[in-house]
């Protein structure tokens, strides 16, 4: 995969345990376009690669912005950024990917943020807001402190269609949700993003009113849990391209046994988070543990996250 070369131009404190990076690029040149809701991967050294929403300025290639939350669970990769990285570090960084992207035609749109989680949510909001289109956002935090971009939401341009709500117990959080989902304008859409356990919350309320699967759009970021694996069994995998056929041993995945043959499939987070090693499934029955699948997309069963899926059938076949 092909990585860009950048510097950390700024490396502020934005809220509790967040810190805005702006990464500029080491040569001058401009970065890629990007839209509301791309991501890029910041590769950190020693092995470790991490996903970040890009929520600076749409529009300014001069520099990515991204906000980083220390989780107290780090694996490497937020401890780093805010330990390790500091105004004139060098990195490498991935081309913006976009798995969240915004409907053209929605005619009123919701966005429901939880957390870090406000990071591809506020680029999205910025847009709409440029546009003069409708929307609403809602921004659950656990306290003022631990909000990102406050001042922005509470005070500039975007405050008429905030409510940022902090520190509410899980039933107020419910509360508040089946009053903002509970009338359906014809044609909106919700977009959201948050740690698991919120997402979820936010899924069932919308389901109980009424909206349906392809009106709501979510985006777990890294680091939130994949769905439980349970107990794992050895399957095959067949290479329709090639007829070569695969033994997944129980300790591996896919992808593990796709480079142990030479076999190349790009992958970003490896936790069934972003999307990027979705594949299409051309037989057999994969048994999803991803984050990044809608519930009808898996039910179809015709493709599946090869970085972390397995398969319920004794031979999958692939497009590959």
């Amino acid at each position: 995969m092909n990585t860009i070369a950048v510097r950390v131009a700024v490396a502020d404190a934005i809220a509790q345990d967040i810190r805005l990076l702006r990464l500029e690029p080491q040569d001058g040149t401009s970065l890629p376009n990007w839209n509301p809701g791309s991501h890029i991967d910041l590769h950190l050294g020693q092995g470790i690669t991490r996903q970040y929403s890009l929520c600076g300025p749409h529009g300014d290639t001069s520099g990515y912005q991204v906000a980083v939350k220390l989780e107290p669970t780090s694996r490497g990769g937020s401890k780093f950024v805010h330990e390790s990285l500091e105004i004139g570090s060098e990195l490498r960084i991935s081309a913006p990917r976009n798995h969240f992207e915004m409907s053209a035609n929605a005619g009123h749109t919701l966005l429901v943020a939880g957390g870090i989680g406000i990071t591809p949510i506020i680029s999205m909001a910025r847009a709409l807001g440029a546009k003069q289109q409708q929307f609403e956002l809602l921004y659950f935090s656990r306290s003022d402190r631990h909000a990102a971009f406050r001042d922005e939401l509470e005070a500039g341009p975007l405050q008429a269609s905030c409510r940022l709500l902090f520190g509410l117990e899980h039933d107020a959080v419910e509360e508040v949700l089946e009053s903002a989902l509970n009338d359906r304008y014809e044609d909106s859409h919700l977009y959201l993003c948050g740690p698991k356990a919120f997402m979820d919350t936010v899924r069932a309320v919308a389901d109980r009113c009424g909206w349906p699967e392809d009106a709501v759009h979510l985006e777990y970021f890294a680091g939130a849990d994949p769905t439980d694996q349970g107990t794992q069994t050895s399957f095959d995998v067949k290479l329709a391209r090639s007829g070569k056929v695969l033994t997944i041993p129980a300790d591996k995945t896919i992808v593990d046994m796709l480079r142990v043959e030479g076999v190349e499939v790009e992958t970003s987070c490896e936790q069934g988070v972003c999307g990027t090693c979705v594949t299409r499934v051309l037989d057999g029955v994969p048994e999803h543990h991803d984050c990044f699948l809608t519930a009808q997309e898996q039910r179809q069963g015709d493709c599946m996250a090869v970085c972390i899926s397995r398969s319920k059938s004794k031979l999958l076949v692939l497009d590959l």
